[in-house]
């Protein structure tokens, strides 16, 4: 809807366009350029945004508070507010306001865009959609003028997008929940449908994804569940729930399900059995509702705003049949830049958003729209930027296409399988899961459960403790991380100060899942697609527990034995109590500064660990520096030891190699390389007896020996500038490394000891070819190392 002004001013510009008889692009239209005065006064333009004058109102927010206050404060001045349209800059045509003093001429703001064209709106409901959503109220995410938009995204998508409708061989037109929320006539009820929903009925229900948050809300528990059929009154529900309901309602739905109403929360039978259709129940809901914003239930979905300034509008052309081209607001709202919103922290909504076929998110300011086919916004309510990351759409796919999952049809290059690229989506799954929060570490295994049995319909891989049993080696190569690298910005994210112990008080997987530890894991994403086996998986077995599982993995390899003296990650919270000199700072959010100033050298932990193959002479336990003399037992080994848990520096510590991979980096350009003579970088897990039984051992962190240091060998430079033992002096108190002076260089080489273990490598002295895919040969290793290759079994 446009005022006179605006009307006048579109036609002025339409009827100035040259435009051909068929318009299949913006570009094909010449536009205009056009100037006006288009009102006297603020007051003027104001009187025009008030009677829901779509470009008026725009324009009217487009100065800032400030701005309002100090330049614009008396609304009844003279005022000339000029209104451009320019397509000088290209075929998009922008809409640009400018206010000047009418007196003088002097400009008060300067010229600001306030719309830009986003191309053709070929879609008549839609259009017909947006003229609704701007003349209904508006004025809430939970207005009719919203929830009229809502209504347009999930019937496209129910009825057009065949992509985004579950596999009939997942039984998604056969599965209920076993309770549903009725809010049919007016009344909330909780019902059990295999009683209540006759087979012919519309069996279509919604599904709410929330945060409990800290207020407590309503639950459904044994005392209340006989109430709870009978009914619930609206006052006793929180304001999201409420919310939910109105826009289950309004939506046309009859059914809504929510997981702390419609699953006894005091009964672990129950629990325990309506978790393990969790992926049934978002999977199967034609509409996943999020209240995203909302860190609690006493928040809400819904938020005020004015959505007049979100919304596209668009100019219609005079053709046959009629040509519409869409502009996207920029005028300004009261929504700040900011992190992720606090749904998105958290664990159990990952599976929420991955199982889901379709999602209505309030988010914030504006409501938004996710499916397998589309995406959007208010301001662009089919395109747009989405919260879900790639490897999340290709789960979702995987999740919903009746296929292989694992198998990537014919592309693949000669470097990486397609299957395998398949399996680094998963290891980003897991390292997401992993950075969100969670209130209760024994939901590890659980919360994530829904997304790996839905996966599991469609592959021939099999699920395990959290990694799968085709990928299984590369799955154990998850380690705690010594710095942040998996970056979110949801204040709901994983609590690192919180979490008082690195293990659960139950064991609740096998050691060597990553769902064994409490802390956020990490995979070498950049690495995941260039590893090799050099061991061979004999057996893997696992009870088939939901939320607590136990395991068995036999597995063939070469085994080396020495001892850690182990650089603690921030996250393993026992450390920095217990060896706080041994345990790098907190995560600042710069890289870098997790240097470590030990025995007057320093060195990043990502580059060497401290290692011995005798045990430490000293009597103490302790982690500490008269465990490192200059003729002592531990020395530094090019790569990095990641530890799982506390580790006596007196405990003799098994390793097995799981993988390896050429990996150099060039000296001129530091660009890592996979060259079939780069040196060979090797993954081991490192292990402990278990104390229990004869031969068996579990986990306790990951072991990465660089440039052949597995064999025995320094196939690399000392003089390499990113990885070298210095002595303090040459780093500043912020942790940046200092020029090395030419003295320095010569006292580095003929007058102190950097205590590294292996001297280099003449080029040509160590053999780097390898057969993928099986154990390496034994002459491979330098003569002082001792190895063997042996059967282990880990638990």
């Amino acid at each position: 809807m446009f005022c006179e002004k605006c009307s006048s001013f579109l036609e002025l510009v339409t009827t100035a366009a040259t435009v051909p008889k068929t318009v299949e692009s913006c570009e094909d239209i010449q536009w205009p350029y056009h100037k006006a005065v288009h009102h006297r006064t603020l007051h003027d333009l104001k009187r025009a945004s008030d009677q829901y004058c779509h470009l008026c109102r725009i324009i009217y927010n487009t100065p800032s508070e400030w701005e309002r206050d100090s330049l614009l404060k008396d609304v009844f001045e003279p005022l000339d507010v000029v209104l451009y349209f320019d397509a000088s800059n290209g075929k998009y045509p922008v809409f640009s306001v400018e206010f000047r003093e009418a007196a003088s001429n002097s400009v008060r703001i300067s010229k600001r865009m306030v719309a830009s064209c986003s191309g053709l709106l070929e879609d008549h409901e839609l259009a017909t959609t947006l003229k609704r959503c701007s003349i209904s109220p508006n004025g809430s995410t939970g207005d009719e003028g919203a929830l009229e938009l809502a209504a347009f995204w999930t019937k496209t998508c129910v009825y057009n997008h065949g992509k985004c409708r579950p596999p009939m061989s997942a039984n998604a037109a056969l599965f209920l929940p076993t309770r549903l929320l009725d809010v049919s006539d007016g009344a909330i009820r909780l019902i059990e449908t295999v009683h209540e929903i006759a087979e012919s009925a519309d069996k279509n229900f919604v599904a709410l994804s929330h945060c409990w948050g800290l207020v407590p809300i309503i639950r459904t528990v044994k005392a209340n569940y006989d109430e709870h059929r009978q009914g619930i009154a609206p006052e006793q529900l929180s304001k999201t729930f409420r919310e939910a309901i109105h826009t289950t309602r309004k939506l046309g739905y009859r059914y809504i399900w929510i997981d702390s109403l419609c699953i006894k929360q005091d009964d672990p039978t129950d629990w325990a059995a309506e978790a393990a259709t969790m992926c049934d129940v978002y999977q199967c809901a034609v509409l996943t509702i999020a209240a995203a914003h909302a860190p609690g239930g006493d928040v809400g979905c819904f938020a005020e705003r004015d959505g007049l300034l979100h919304l596209p509008f668009y100019v219609e052309l005079p053709t046959n049949p009629m040509t519409r081209v869409q502009f996207t607001s920029y005028g300004r709202t009261k929504e700040v830049g900011g992190g992720d919103p606090a749904l998105y922290g958290r664990a159990w909504v990952l599976q929420e958003q991955i199982l889901s076929p379709r999602m209505l998110i309030f988010d914030g300011q504006q409501i938004k729209w996710e499916c397998l086919t589309m995406h959007g916004s208010e301001s662009s309510p089919t395109s747009g930027t989405t919260r879900h990351s790639l490897y999340q759409k290709h789960i979702r796919s995987g999740i919903m296409d009746d296929v292989e999952y694992f198998d990537f049809g014919d592309e693949e290059t000669a470097y990486i399988s397609g299957a395998r690229l398949k399996h680094q989506y998963w290891c980003y799954v897991v390292m997401d899961y992993t950075h969100r929060g969670m209130t209760m570490s024994k939901d590890r295994l659980v919360a994530l459960a829904g997304i790996g049995k839905a996966l599991g319909r469609h592959t021939k891989s099999e699920y395990k403790a959290g990694l799968w049993s085709d990928y299984f080696t590369i799955g154990l190569l998850w380690s705690i991380a010594h710095n942040e690298i998996f970056l979110m910005s949801a204040a709901t994210n994983f609590d690192i100060e919180k979490n008082e112990k690195i293990r659960h008080k139950e064991d609740l997987a096998p050691s060597w899942s990553w769902a064994s530890v409490t802390a956020p894991v990490m995979y070498a994403s950049n690495e995941l697609l260039s590893y090799d086996d050099i061991c061979k998986i004999i057996n893997v077995s696992v009870t088939d527990g939901l939320d607590k599982q136990r395991g068995r993995a036999e597995i063939r390899g070469h085994v080396r034995h020495g001892y850690v003296n182990a650089i603690y990650p921030y996250a393993i919270r026992e450390a920095a109590k217990t060896y706080p000199h041994m345990t790098v700072v907190a995560p600042s959010g710069n890289l870098g500064l997790e240097v470590m100033n030990f025995k007057d050298r320093v060195f990043h932990p990502n580059d060497f660990f401290l290692y011995s193959e005798v045990a430490p002479t000293s009597g103490s336990k302790d982690a500490s520096n008269q465990h490192l003399t200059t003729h002592g037992n531990f020395r530094f080994v090019r790569g990095s030891f990641r530890p799982d848990e506390l580790i006596d520096p007196a405990q003799e510590i098994t390793f097995i190699a799981i993988a390896q991979q050429h990996f150099s980096a060039q000296l001129e350009t530091r660009l890592n390389s996979h060259q079939d003579d780069d040196a060979l970088k090797v993954h081991s897990l490192a292990l402990v007896p278990t104390g229990k039984v004869e031969g068996e051992y579990r986990r306790v962190g990951l072991a990465i020996w660089d440039e052949c240091a597995w064999y025995g060998y320094l196939c690399g430079w000392k003089a390499v500038r990113d990885r070298i033992i210095e002595k303090p002096g040459r780093w500043t108190e912020s942790g940046r490394y200092t020029k090395e002076s030419r003295w320095d260089k010569m006292r580095r080489k003929f007058g102190w000891d950097d205590l590294e273990l292996y001297e280099e490598t003449k080029k040509g002295g160590h053999d780097h070819a390898y057969e993928a895919d099986r154990l390496p040969d034994l002459e491979k290793y330098h003569k002082d190392v001792r190895v063997e290759e042996r059967i282990l079994v880990i638990v």
